[in-house]
């Protein structure tokens, strides 16, 4: 057999000391819920998935800090521990195995809380003030410690780690003489260079999100802020903060689109020698190997597409139902005195077929994928294919052409607002109802647009360019715009999703408690009839 390259060699070796050290030990004590509770608990999350639609691999994050959210809160009344109970939540969710997680490991994720507390605390009674901004990213980033600690991603973290390697070991980057010398992203440094390939692996790879970034960044620029305690919190806090800058300032780095442009173009070729290395088949019959692997991916991305795009047309239909009650209705009725049923009707279908449509046009990619992929994935297996990879770095604009892409970009923007109101008008549609339709018009379309770009993840293959692709871009841009930077805002501030939070979640959460820890009792009472 051919020899490997040295990054895939080392995955090799690191996977199979993995499976080693995975092997069950002595039995040790688990946490363990009722599973009547687990029940509840686990058809609660599917009920607000459909009303909230979160992609999988951000689930268990989001439980865990809406639990922690919670929990922190009825510690300022009841003085309780919260590992222990946040634990068992997440389990009743059903995004951690019952009976599964070691005892132990409460201790652990009790110590992560409690340095949550004392770095808050601290910032708050510090000088400057307390920092919300600062506050909230040392949240989000306690969080997904959390979930890595209870669920490590240690073959996530093992092909993230080859693959930065393997690029790393053959990286060029174009274009920087042609910058200007002393000016802001005008040269890069080797720490500026891991630091953004890093990323752009990262975001390629796993599509992590920007807690789950910065996370996984700190624990390499400041890998012991996790294990301290309460004397060295002054000196950890402002460390952290000078960290949480520093991993600002390369998530705006102008650098950084080009590193993800080349990974994002390669993340399918690391997939797949992954998924080769992990079902451990070896390579060698690597072509054929890679193809199942392939095989198997496409038919997984098939589906998940499909699932991604029912789950955001029913989330987009509820919530847009909902919308229309609370605001366009009321509006229509008692503000304006002019409500048209047929007008609400064909404001509340529309995104949902809006979503459907653009479905309709995303193709998979061809046979010839395969071919290009195994082309790509042998650079990266044998060394003698190797070949180098190139970031290009862009040439500045200058500012006479830069402001005429602005403003050209703003006259369309105006264009197309301007259009699709006469339009609506035309048919007699308020004022409400035109905000509401291009809100979620826009939301509908920012959505499709990332579907439709998943769906070229899986592709090496180039799309040539044709004339009303690019006028079809040029119309729809503003909308996508539009919904792009609303987009985390509607989740932050859905009124239906504050609801559910505060009105259901908290109470559901304390009676589900209550329940298991009643079927326990009558367990007890039970087993003392001798």
């Amino acid at each position: 057999m051919p020899t490997l390259s040295k990054p895939l060699d080392e995955l090799s070796r690191s996977y199979s000391r993995y499976l080693e050290e995975k092997k069950p030990s002595a039995e040790e004590p688990k946490i363990q819920v009722d599973e009547v509770a687990l029940k509840i608990g686990s058809f609660y999350e599917k009920f607000r998935n459909l009303i909230d639609y979160q992609e999988s691999h951000l689930l268990r994050k989001n439980v865990i800090g809406r639990a922690l959210r919670r929990r922190i809160f009825l510690k300022d009344i009841s003085g309780e521990e919260i590992a222990e109970p946040l634990i068992k939540e997440v389990i009743r969710s059903g995004y951690l195995g019952n009976n599964m997680i070691p005892e132990r490991k409460i201790a652990e994720v009790q110590h992560i809380i409690d340095n949550l507390l004392f770095f808050l605390e601290h910032s708050k009674s510090s000088p400057e003030g307390p920092h919300p901004e600062f506050s909230d990213w040392l949240f989000g980033v306690t969080v997904c410690a959390i979930e890595e600690y209870l669920a490590t991603p240690a073959k996530d973290r093992m092909l993230a780690e080859m693959m930065v390697k393997t690029i790393r070991g053959r990286l060029e980057i174009k274009g920087l003489p042609a910058l200007p010398a002393g000016r802001q992203g005008g040269t890069l440094d080797e720490g500026d260079a891991d630091a953004l390939l890093f990323i752009a692996v990262q975001k390629s790879l796993f599509r992590v999100d920007e807690h789950q970034l910065s996370y996984r960044l700190l624990q390499a620029l400041y890998p012991s802020w996790e294990h301290t305690d309460s004397r060295d919190t002054p000196h950890v806090t402002g460390e952290l903060e000078r960290t949480h800058e520093r991993i600002l300032s390369y998530l705006k780095h102008p650098f950084l689109p080009a590193f993800l442009h080349l990974c994002n173009h390669l993340n399918i070729v690391f997939q797949m020698v992954g998924s080769v290395v992990f079902s451990s088949k070896g390579f060698e019959n690597g072509e054929r190997n890679i193809e199942d692997a392939y095989v198997e991916r496409y038919r997984k991305e098939r589906g998940k597409l499909f699932r991604m795009a029912f789950l955001s047309v029913l989330s987009f239909f509820l919530s847009k139902i909902l919308v229309a009650l609370a605001i366009e209705v009321p509006i229509d009725l008692y503000l304006l005195h002019h409500f048209s049923l047929i007008h609400t009707a064909a404001n509340v279908a529309f995104p949902p077929i809006l979503m459907l449509l653009i479905l309709a046009s995303i193709r998979l990619p061809s046979r010839k994928n395969l071919y290009l992929i195994q082309e790509e994935a042998r650079a990266v297996i044998f060394p003698e294919h190797a070949h180098p990879y190139s970031v290009v770095i862009p040439r500045r604009k200058g500012w006479f052409l830069s402001f005429l892409l602005y403003f050209f970009y703003f006259v369309v923007f105006i264009i197309t607002i301007q259009l699709i109101s006469k339009l609506l008008l035309a048919f007699g549609f308020s004022i409400a109802n035109i905000v509401v339709f291009i809100l979620f018009t826009s939301l509908v379309t920012a959505v499709g647009v990332k579907i439709y770009n998943r769906s070229k993840e899986i592709s090496l293959e180039k799309e040539p360019p044709r004339f009303f692709s690019f006028l079809l871009d040029l119309l729809t841009l503003p909308l996508v715009t539009i919904g792009r930077y609303i987009i985390s805002g509607f989740r932050r501030f859905n009124i239906f999703l504050i609801f559910v939070n505060v009105v259901v979640e908290f109470p559901f959460q304390l009676i589900v408690e209550f329940l298991e820890s009643m079927n326990e009792f009558i367990r007890a009472k039970k087993e003392e009839i001798q």
